[in-house]
């Protein structure tokens, strides 16, 4: 007797299993590179105030923070390309790149995909800091404070892992270091412009509790996966079903 052909059921559990290495380097390179974002926004901090002690050079944490930021980029193309290949969840290359033009949770995703290019921005004009004007190169620069933030978003807005403990306090210890470094940059410098940099403070630790409660009432919360636009890209389980990957 014949074996029997492989029926629907045991096809899409094969693709499934097949799939999960890819699936799980994508969520773990994606937590690396927040992390390096957080180390890479954080040198920048202290480099921008020139911090330095004697067992501390200036030019360490600039080395750092260039060193660093390059890491961050390629675990951030890794998380990219990881998504891209993955079955999974189908997300082209080019919604990883040009933002909210996919239909898996479109808001967030495309947070991913500005956080991505202002990345490749940030990287490709401080390989080319010697050919631009400084004007130009810290015009470039400032939107580091928008990168960081919009990354952070991403991750809690379409992570399946947002509600794990470790993970949100992985998340919440990177948001604790900038939050906390922004803060004593404006307090370091607050003779200077005092109300500009009264009206900064005010603004993070709005962002910190507007954050916190966004949080709560949105990826802490059930039905999450549903609101937040898993749409017809998800894949069908054996029973088929849509998974919620996550809440």
């Amino acid at each position: 007797m014949s074996a029997a052909a492989p029926g629907p059921a045991f096809t899409a559990a094969f693709v499934q299993t097949s799939t999960t290495p890819l699936w799980y380097a994508t969520r773990a390179t994606g937590l690396v590179a927040l992390v390096l974002l957080t180390m890479a926004m954080a040198t920048g901090l202290l480099s921008s105030v020139r911090y330095q002690r004697p067992d501390w050079p200036r030019f360490v944490t600039l080395g750092l923070h260039r060193n660093v930021s390059l890491l961050a980029l390629a675990f951030t193309v890794a998380h990219v390309l990881t998504t891209v290949l993955d079955s999974f969840v189908s997300i082209p290359v080019q919604d990883a790149v040009v933002p909210f033009i996919g239909s898996y949770r479109t808001l967030w995703l495309g947070f991913g995909a500005i956080a991505f290019d202002l990345m490749l921005a940030l990287i490709g004009t401080s390989l080319l800091r010697t050919r631009m004007s400084l004007r130009s190169w810290q015009a470039v620069h400032w939107t580091a404070y928008a990168c960081w933030p919009v990354a952070v978003l991403h991750g809690l807005g379409t992570g399946t892992d947002t509600p794990t403990r470790w993970v949100l306090a992985l998340t919440a210890s990177c948001v604790a270091v900038v939050a906390g470094l922004t803060l004593w940059r404006l307090l370091r410098s607050w003779p200077a412009r005092p109300v500009a940099r009264a009206a900064g403070a005010i603004a993070v630790l709005l962002a910190l509790v507007a954050g916190t409660a966004w949080l709560s009432a949105g990826p802490l919360s059930p039905g999450w996966s549903h609101r937040a636009g898993t749409g017809p890209s998800a894949p069908v389980t054996q029973s088929g079903a849509r998974p919620t990957a996550g809440r």
